[in-house]
C-alpha cells in the first residue's frame, strides 16, 4: 500500500472503496510502534468513510495527541458528527492530561466555534470565554477568539485575519458579542 499516493488522491477524492477497506484493515491491525496511523486514519476521514466512524472515534481515547487530534477533526469537522460527541468535545477543550502541546484542545476550540454556530450550549460557550481571556497563552487565547467569532455566525476567512489593524477593537467587539450571547441564553 502506497501511503503516500493514498493521502494524495483522499484529498481529491480519488480512494477506491476497496483501498478504503484495506486501510481501515490496516488500521485495525496497527502495531503499537507504527509511524503509519496518521496517515491511515487521514485517508480514512477524507475520504467521507463514515462508515468506519466506530474505528476513527476509538482514537480519541489513544493517548496519542496526534490521532486523537485527527480523530476529532474528522469526526466533527470533515463529518459534521459533533453532536453525537459532545462529550468528547468538552473534555478536550478543558484540557486531557496527556495532550502536552495542547494540539487536541485546539481543534476542540474550533470544533467548538462550529457547533455553537447552530447549537446552543452555555458551558461551552463559557468555556470559550475563559479560554479567549487575557491571561492565557496568546495561541490559545487567539483560537478561541476567533472560534468565538465563527460561533457568533462572522466568516470564517474574515476570522482569520479578524481586526487587520485594529485587533484589539475586533477582539473587544467580538467578546462583547459573545458575552451578550450568554447572558441571553
Amino acid at each position: 500500500m502506497d501511503l503516500e499516493d493514498l493521502v494524495d488522491r483522499a484529498k481529491q477524492g480519488l480512494v477506491r472503496p476497496s483501498e478504503i477497506t484495506e486501510v481501515a484493515a490496516a488500521l485495525t491491525s496497527l502495531p503499537d510502534d507504527s509511524e503509519d496511523g496518521y496517515s491511515l486514519l487521514y485517508v480514512l476521514g477524507r475520504s467521507e468513510a463514515t462508515q468506519y466512524e466506530e474505528l476513527v472515534a476509538g482514537f480519541l481515547r489513544s493517548g496519542d495527541p496526534n490521532l486523537a487530534r485527527l480523530a476529532l477533526q474528522i469526526l466533527c469537522m470533515f463529518w459534521d458528527l459533533t453532536e453525537s460527541y459532545v462529550d468528547d468535545l468538552r473534555a478536550f477543550l478543558d484540557g486531557v492530561e496527556w495532550d502536552d502541546d495542547g494540539w487536541v484542545q485546539q481543534i476542540a476550540v474550533s470544533a467548538a466555534g462550529q457547533y455553537l454556530r447552530t447549537h446552543t450550549d452555555t458551558a461551552m460557550l463559557a468555556r470559550l470565554l475563559e479560554l479567549a481571556e487575557p491571561d492565557n497563552d496568546v495561541l490559545e487565547r487567539r483560537w478561541a477568539l476567533e472560534a468565538l467569532a465563527v460561533a457568533l455566525g462572522d466568516p470564517l476567512a474574515e476570522t482569520l485575519t479578524a481586526g487587520g489593524n485594529d485587533r484589539a477593537g475586533w477582539t473587544a467587539r467580538v467578546l462583547s458579542r459573545a458575552e451578550d450571547r450568554l447572558a441571553a441564553e
